[in-house]
C-alpha cells in the first residue's frame, strides 16, 4: 500500500498549497516591480528635449522671445500661438542667414523663426459679349425690308484678378478670364432685289412650266418655256407670241419678270428656281 505525503503534488491539500504558494509569489513580484525605481536608461523611456530660447517675428511686427522645446520650427509657431494660413511660410534663420529646408532642421538657441504672411486677394467681375447682328440676304422681301427671325442674346465673360501680396506689401498680380455663356447672334433677313438671271436655276424652272419645250402652248392661254400669259409677256417688253420668241429671249423676259415679283408668277414651279 502506497503512503501519501500530506504535501506531496497528489495530495488534494498538496494541490491546494501549491496553487496558493504561486499566487503568493506574483503577486509579490508585482508589488516590487511597481516600487522599483525607474532606470534612466531604460528603452521605453522617451528623452526630453531641452527648452531654448528663440525669437519668432511675424511678418515685419517686432521681435518677440520665447522659450520653447519644440524641435522644429513649426512646432515653436504653434507654442507662440501664431495662427497660420495656407499660403503663409516659416523661414529659420540663423547667424542672419536663412537655413533652407526649415521643416527638417532643429531649432538652435537664439535662432529667429520669421513667419511671412503671404496674401491672396481676389476679384471677380463679370462683362457682357456682344452678341452681334448676322445678316441673311432674301428675294422673298421688298428690297430694304429688314426681319428679325432671331433675336438672339448677348454672352457672359468673368474676369478674375488675384492680387498677391508679401507682408502687406503687393508683389504680383495674376489675370485669367473664361466664357460662362456664349452670345448668340441676332439673325435678321435683309429683303434685296433679284439679281438678273444670276445663281438661280432657270432650266429648272422651264422643265417644271413647260417640259423644257420653248414652243409649248397650254390651251389655257400660256406660252413658251415659262408660260407667259400674252398680258404679263408684252409687260416686261416682249413682242410677238412667247412661244415664237428664241429661248434666250423667253429667259430675258423671265428674269426681267422675276425682277419685279419674284417667284410669285410660278407659284407651283418658282421654288425650284
Amino acid at each position: 500500500m502506497r503512503v501519501r505525503h500530506p504535501f506531496s503534488s497528489t495530495s488534494r491539500s498538496g494541490r491546494a498549497f501549491t496553487r496558493a504558494a504561486a499566487v503568493t509569489a506574483a503577486v509579490a513580484s508585482t508589488v516590487a516591480i511597481a516600487s522599483a525605481p525607474a532606470s534612466a536608461g531604460s528603452a521605453g523611456d522617451t528623452p526630453t528635449r531641452r527648452a531654448v530660447e528663440v525669437h519668432v517675428r511675424v511678418a515685419d511686427n517686432p521681435v518677440q522671445t520665447l522659450v520653447s522645446a519644440a524641435g522644429r520650427p513649426v512646432g515653436v509657431v504653434r507654442d507662440a500661438g501664431i495662427e497660420m494660413t495656407s499660403f503663409d511660410r516659416i523661414l529659420l534663420m540663423r547667424d542672419g542667414r536663412v537655413i533652407t529646408a526649415p521643416g527638417n532642421k532643429d531649432v538652435q538657441p537664439s535662432d529667429t523663426v520669421k513667419v511671412v504672411r503671404i496674401g491672396r486677394h481676389v476679384t471677380l467681375k463679370r462683362h457682357a459679349i456682344k452678341q452681334g447682328t448676322v445678316v441673311h440676304k432674301t428675294t422673298k422681301l421688298k428690297p430694304g425690308k429688314r426681319k428679325v427671325v432671331a433675336p438672339g442674346r448677348p454672352g457672359v465673360r468673368q474676369s478674375k484678378i488675384v492680387r498677391w501680396t508679401r507682408n502687406g506689401e503687393h508683389v504680383d498680380t495674376d489675370f485669367s478670364h473664361r466664357v460662362l455663356r456664349a452670345p448668340k447672334p441676332r439673325r435678321v433677313l435683309l429683303g434685296v432685289k433679284a439679281p438678273a438671271g444670276g445663281g438661280l436655276n432657270w432650266a429648272a424652272l422651264a422643265r417644271c412650266e413647260s417640259g423644257g419645250n420653248p414652243h409649248a402652248v397650254n390651251p389655257a392661254g400660256y406660252y413658251g418655256l415659262y408660260q407667259f400669259s400674252l398680258g404679263t409677256w408684252r409687260s416686261v417688253g416682249g413682242h410677238g407670241m412667247p412661244n415664237q420668241a428664241s429661248p434666250a429671249e423667253q429667259t430675258h423676259r423671265a428674269q426681267i419678270l422675276y425682277s419685279r415679283s419674284g417667284r410669285s408668277p410660278w407659284p407651283y414651279c418658282g421654288r425650284f428656281l
